[in-house]
């Protein structure tokens, strides 16, 4: 972890600042401040690396009809809405004739204003429990697409990390089971490596005991920081954070990561794009054209991975938009700290729900997420328009080719 520490530690305080979001799908919070991260201003004219894409074919339909205009949230300063980053700043929803508006708004409020159909917000970007959540208190939620997957680390102190690999599993059943461990409640890391204990053969009752805070197996910690702090303490002997606060603390509190929660659950969900229904219907062309243009800005941000130029770009283009230091964005973009993933993903959004409902996060919702089936709370119909309207109007192209074999396997 030593390559990361120093960049990690230093940009510390950008990161806390927006902790509420970066913890992501596993915690409720705030899912934007109440300033605007988000620039109001005209698109950026697209770089040259990235007009050859956006020229390559417009299939929106912005030549034939006007387009209504979204308005989408840009949580201030969270990276990990990179791909609508890239989509507004580089000039893909321009391409397709779409007029998106960032705003800052988030939270309940961000839900309750879709669920209203006020016109304030019609795509909320970041989230996922919360969102479940609130279908459960009867809002009428359509989740439309990805933004981000993984992101989950089990830690423990320096040096300890072996005695809780498995031999044949990925962790050593036994030893996470007679642990002591911590967490900030609804830590998705948690929610993930609980269910990898029961598709393992860990009994349900067993795992239900070491949740039981009188047994003495279990603490609950107000946030990521003090998780890390009792590790580092002894308090504990395994913690549950994001990946990024695993990485940020390795040094400071003497962490090192036992497994990536991604390992344990390959692309398990995190953040979702969802809407309201209604407003799907009403705004359906103007949907396809969305997802469009974030199918083309994610094969942006996929390339910068082999072109060190488009990799410069990328992160010059998120640095400057959120306002966070560049060696902070590369090393979240293009160091392992997340995955992003444009592609609905029904059934992962399946196994995360009953993963998170195995875990008790949704026990106080009027919906029993045990029986209820979240598929009719996902649409895909507007990311398989634009995916399917991408490989007509560019059949050679192999990216748009994996997306569709992935959609295919995941939806």
């Amino acid at each position: 972890m030593k390559k990361f520490g120093r960049r990690w530690n230093y940009l510390l305080a950008g990161v806390l600042l927006a902790a509420g979001t970066l913890a992501g799908c596993g915690v409720q919070g705030s899912i934007a401040s109440s300033e605007s991260g988000a620039n109001s201003g005209s698109v950026e004219n697209v770089s040259t690396a990235a007009s050859s894409n956006a020229n390559a074919s417009n299939v929106g339909g912005s030549e034939t009809k006007a387009l209504v205009p979204l308005n989408v949230s840009y949580p201030a300063g969270n990276i990990r809405v990179t791909i609508d980053i890239l989509a507004l700043k580089k000039g893909y929803f321009e391409a397709e004739g779409l007029t998106v508006n960032p705003v800052a708004v988030g939270g309940n409020d961000a839900l309750t204003a879709i669920n209203e159909g006020n016109g304030a917000l019609d795509i909320l970007t970041a989230g996922f429990v919360a969102d479940v959540q609130a279908i459960g208190a009867g809002y009428d939620l359509a989740f439309v697409a990805g933004t981000a997957v993984e992101g989950g680390a089990v830690i423990s102190k320096k040096g300890n990390a072996e005695k809780f690999k498995g031999n044949g599993t990925l962790l050593n059943l036994e030893a996470v089971t007679e642990a002591k461990l911590g967490f900030a409640r609804n830590e998705a890391a948690w929610i993930i490596t609980r269910q990898y204990l029961l598709d393992n053969g860990v009994s349900a009752d067993v795992i239900e005991a070491v949740e039981n805070e009188s047994t003495g197996h279990i603490s609950y910690y107000a946030d990521q920081t003090a998780t890390a702090q009792a590790v580092q303490k002894g308090e504990v002997e395994l913690g549950f954070l994001p990946m990024e606060f695993a990485l940020l603390y390795a040094d400071a509190y003497d962490l090192e990561v036992v497994a990536a929660a991604g390992d344990l659950s390959p692309d398990y969900v995190c953040c979702r794009e969802v809407t309201s229904k209604s407003c799907l219907t009403e705004k359906y062309d103007s949907f396809v054209a969305y997802e469009t243009a974030r199918i083309r800005a994610f094969e942006y941000y996929k390339q910068g991975e082999t072109d060190e130029s488009i990799k410069k770009d990328v992160v010059k283009t998120v640095a400057e938009y959120s306002g966070k230091e560049e060696d902070y964005v590369e090393t979240y973009l293009y160091g392992g700290v997340t995955k992003f993933a444009v592609d609905p993903n029904t059934a992962g959004i399946q196994k995360y729900v009953k993963a998170a409902y195995n875990s008790g996060v949704f026990s106080g919702n009027a919906v029993d997420f045990g029986s209820y089936d979240i598929t009719q709370n996902v649409d895909v119909s507007a990311y398989q328009q634009a995916l399917r309207q991408l490989i007509e109007a560019n059949p050679d192209n192999a990216f748009y080719k994996d997306l569709q074999k992935q959609f295919d396997e995941a939806n």
